[in-house]
């Protein structure tokens, strides 16, 4: 036994020096509970406000189940269209996140007559569709809003995947992507593969919440227009009966979040 005596002693200092190392006097606190509550904004059953009662988060976040979220605290999110929206709210301190989810039941879809934005975008009876620019700039993208930086399209600088792809947005909140079997892959050498779009997509028309304030198109969580890493909130920067001009920020491969921005020019087809 005498001869394994220094064996035993590097275990042992080795298993102490495994221990995970404690400072006295430090607690760190528990999770906190994702608490929420929600109602309907007084006198409209298509608002609903949300606020938190999380006492001890300080990193909020929301996923309002249409596209859109949020990192405030309290928030009113506009639900135009009928249907189950599930809310998720995460929220983080010292200690961690807790997240937790609850179901907002809207009984009504707005009634909008097809006019002014609407009618310019969807045709109304007459559909429209919409489709890439062949002029400078279709794409472009950069570190900052608007911003041209990192990529700027030339006359006719696309590929003819992009080209003879088309983009309908139907006055029944239906969205349609017809893209001829192939999609352009950005997070793969920017080559064409075979991609078939959703046929169940639908898109919402958001007043007021863009950037800096313009009108936003919102598409269901992970669609895009245009352009696959595009995101699927688009701020509206310029609608007339033949342009469309769309502003965005760059997502991850994921549909998280990434570092950059998107402006997408469309004519009317």
């Amino acid at each position: 036994m005498k001869k394994y005596s220094w064996i035993i002693g590097i275990l042992v200092v080795g298993l102490m020096a495994c221990e995970p190392f404690e400072e006295d006097g430090i607690d760190l606190p528990a999770p906190p509970n994702a608490a929420f509550q929600w109602s309907f904004l007084p006198g409209d059953q298509n608002r609903v406000v949300v606020e938190s009662s999380a006492g001890d988060g300080f990193i909020h976040f929301w996923d309002f189940g249409n596209g859109l979220t949020s990192t405030d605290k309290r928030d009113t999110i506009f639900y135009p269209v009928m249907g189950d929206y599930e809310i998720t709210y995460s929220v983080s301190n010292a200690g961690g996140m807790g997240t937790s989810s609850q179901t907002v039941s809207i009984d009504q879809t707005v009634e909008i007559p097809c006019e002014g934005l609407f009618e310019l975008l969807t045709g109304c009876d007459n559909q429209k569709s919409w489709i890439f620019t062949t002029a400078a700039g279709a794409i472009e993208v950069g570190p900052d809003p608007y911003s041209t930086e990192w990529f700027s399209s030339p006359v006719d600088g696309l590929v003819p995947e992009q080209y003879d792809d088309s983009y309908e947005f139907h006055f029944d909140g239906t969205f349609v992507y017809n893209n001829n079997l192939l999609t352009i892959d950005p997070w793969n050498g920017f080559v064409a593969v075979e991609y078939t779009p959703p046929s169940d997509m639908t898109w919402i028309f958001s007043e007021g919440t863009g950037t800096t304030g313009e009108d936003q198109i919102i598409l269901p969580f992970c669609s895009f227009m245009g352009v696959w890493n595009s995101g699927n909130v688009y701020d509206i920067v310029e609608l007339t009966e033949t342009t469309l001009t769309l502003h965005s920020t760059l997502t991850n491969s994921d549909c998280s979040v990434g570092e950059g921005f998107f402006t997408v020019r469309f004519v009317a087809q």
